[in-house]
């Protein structure tokens, strides 16, 4: 028999028993429905990883210095016994690393400046930090409107700022912010440029504080250290970040910067838990993410397994019973002509349109799970069109596993005793 009438034959034995046909389809429907919402939102948290490590730089290695801030006891003398040995980073430190090896192209180190920002009388909120010309390239920022610092804003300490897209939208409206002011810290400000806003990434995977790079206010690092106030503990920079060469190993640069403050900090025998600073690559600090999000694609995947393999053993029992059902028409079929291969095509045949019509129906119901799950949790998620493939693959591959059973099982009856059966 051709393919045509195979496929005609199949049909019509499973419109016998439609009912009996749409619940053996139930198993495969939702285990694909499951299959297609994993790599939906698997997908969609890939994604968002990409997100925060361009925001970070994906070649940059960062050092931090500890933020006293988030704890009034235990960080706060962790950093008094640290300044017996070093006077935190600097500027003087972060030049020295890059003029001592060629390891990186470029830094930026960069001060948080903790004072009021205001825009008349109305405040405003975003965070205040001093940073030096290259920190656009090494960032990989992009301008929307304007210029960015230059190294003669820098030399004098000139009173101007560079500010976010998100505080242009909020402040100015559909107004341009460039040659406006802003108040930061009880002095005016001239706003030279606004620069692109980057993508905010979702709650659960905005590790790497991505939604408040949108609302910074960036101003040079001269200034920030000479006209803003300086508090005992804090360092002068709190944060350098070290863009690595293409095609360097950027793990190699993290040990070589880890080597180079430990022994500027004289901190050899101290304990990295106890340093009052952390060599930090842009890349490991998503891997917590990552590892969360994996754990959560296996459970979800082992219960696409399950629903695929219940619905496998489903389609098995079907089949079999199909077969003792109709073990009087295998005989007559063989009768007149068919062979056995004839036999297995069509038991064969029927299991897999019933896997096929089920993963099509999965991939519908996968695809509105996947826009519940977006809706209801405001995850991002994505729909490759290799993973309605994929998970139609899986469904046909359960039809030939479970359904090939069955099939020889017909193929093999004896066409007499099959012609005496009632």
């Amino acid at each position: 028999m051709d393919f045509l009438s195979v496929l005609r034959i199949g049909l019509q034995g499973l419109a016998v028993h439609k009912v009996r046909a749409a619940l053996s389809m139930l198993g495969i429907i939702f285990g694909v429905a499951s299959v297609v919402a994993v790599i939906s939102v698997s997908e969609g948290a890939r994604g968002e990883v990409l997100k925060q490590l361009a925001a970070l730089g994906a070649n940059n290695v960062i050092v931090r210095g500890i933020d006293w801030r988030a704890d009034n006891t235990v960080a706060r003398e962790k950093k008094k016994t640290a300044r017996l040995r070093s006077d935190g980073l600097t500027v003087r430190e972060a030049d020295a690393v890059v003029s001592a090896c060629d390891l990186f192209i470029a830094h930026a180190p960069m001060r948080k400046v903790f004072v009021p920002v205001r825009r008349g009388e109305a405040t405003v909120s975003g965070d205040v930090v001093g940073t030096t010309p290259p920190f656009l390239q090494v960032m990989n920022f992009s301008l929307r409107e304007g210029r960015w610092l230059n190294e003669a804003d820098e030399t004098v300490s000139r009173r101007v700022c560079v500010i976010e897209d998100a505080i242009r939208q909020e402040v100015f409206k559909t107004a341009s912010a460039v040659g406006e002011s802003l108040v930061i810290d009880q002095e005016p400000y001239v706003i030279v440029g606004v620069l692109e806003s980057k993508v905010a990434t979702d709650e659960k995977y905005d590790k790497a504080d991505i939604k408040a790079l949108n609302r910074r206010i960036y101003i040079p690092l001269s200034a920030a250290l000479l006209r803003t106030t300086r508090e005992p503990l804090s360092d002068e920079v709190h944060e350098v970040k070290f863009q690595v060469k293409p095609g360097l190993d950027i793990y190699s640069a993290e040990a070589y910067l880890s080597r180079f403050y430990e022994t500027a900090h004289r901190m050899e025998n101290v304990s990295k838990e106890n340093r009052d600073y952390q060599v930090l690559v842009a890349q490991d600090l998503l891997k917590q993410v990552e590892e969360s999000q994996k754990i959560f694609n296996i459970v979800m995947l082992c219960s696409a397994g399950i629903s695929l393999l219940v619905g496998g053993i489903g389609i098995m029992n079907i089949m079999l019973a199909n077969v003792t059902e109709r073990r009087r028409e295998v005989g007559i079929r063989r009768a007149v002509g068919a062979t056995q291969p004839d036999i297995l095509k069509q038991f064969l045949f029927e299991s897999l349109i019933i896997c096929t019509l089920g993963g099509v129906a999965g991939c519908i119901l996968g695809v509105a799970f996947t826009f519940a799950v977006e809706h209801w949790t405001n995850w991002s998620t994505s729909l490759p069109w290799w993973g309605m493939f994929a998970a139609v693959g899986v469904s046909l591959l359960d039809g030939v596993c479970f359904g090939t059973f069955p099939a020889w099982k017909a193929a093999k009856l004896d066409p007499i005793e099959a012609l005496r059966y009632e």
